[in-house]
């Protein structure tokens, strides 16, 4: 299985950092960075990263899960090879996860006009958006998209591993919720 991080100068790092922990570990995902273009990548958080493919490079049918992490959306706006491998995504029903302010490229690429999402505040009011689909929750999962408040970024990626079905069963699963959102072992 392979998951694919889009990454973009200033994305946030720690949005996805468990869902490809958990992908990796516990689902042996293969985890791939994806970027528009080959330069480095500075995140949020000040770590540099050199992407592991182009978008121009991949084969849709290599991607399980797309992730997008939030950060300054218009990062991303005038790049067409994003809103096309997301909506290539979604036809192939690739699981796609958007956190924070990424769910805004979501709509961009005109793949949430009937899905119910949710979004950092700052982005749920921007004109791409269907607003009546908006809830407010940390996570929602509406067919194969998942869209996360920055705040839902543990259960976005317990969410994402229970789609994926990398938890060995129930108790497996508990584990995880009492390790990462409870603090216990």
């Amino acid at each position: 299985m392979n998951t694919y991080i889009l990454i973009y100068e200033g994305f946030a790092n720690f949005e996805v950092v468990i869902a490809s922990l958990l992908l990796k570990n516990k689902g042996n995902c293969n985890i791939i960075t994806i970027a528009v273009d080959s330069d480095p990548i500075t995140s949020c958080e000040g770590f540099k990263y050199v992407p592991h493919k182009l978008l121009s490079d991949i084969d849709i049918d290599d991607i399980d899960v797309l992730l997008i992490p939030g950060g300054d959306p218009n990062e991303l706006y005038d790049k067409g090879e994003v809103y096309d491998l997301i909506r290539r995504a979604n036809k192939a029903q690739v699981i796609i996860g958007a956190i924070c302010a990424a769910p805004i490229h979501l709509a961009k690429a005109g793949i949430i006009e009937d899905v119910k999402y949710t979004a950092s505040n700052d982005v749920k009011t921007h004109n791409d958006f269907n607003k009546g689909n908006y809830e407010d929750s940390n996570i929602v999962i509406d067919g194969n998209i998942i869209t996360a408040k920055p705040t839902g970024y543990v259960d976005f990626g317990i969410e994402i591993g229970k789609m994926m079905s990398i938890y060995e069963n129930e108790a497996d699963l508990e584990e995880t919720i009492n390790f990462f959102k409870c603090f216990r072992d």
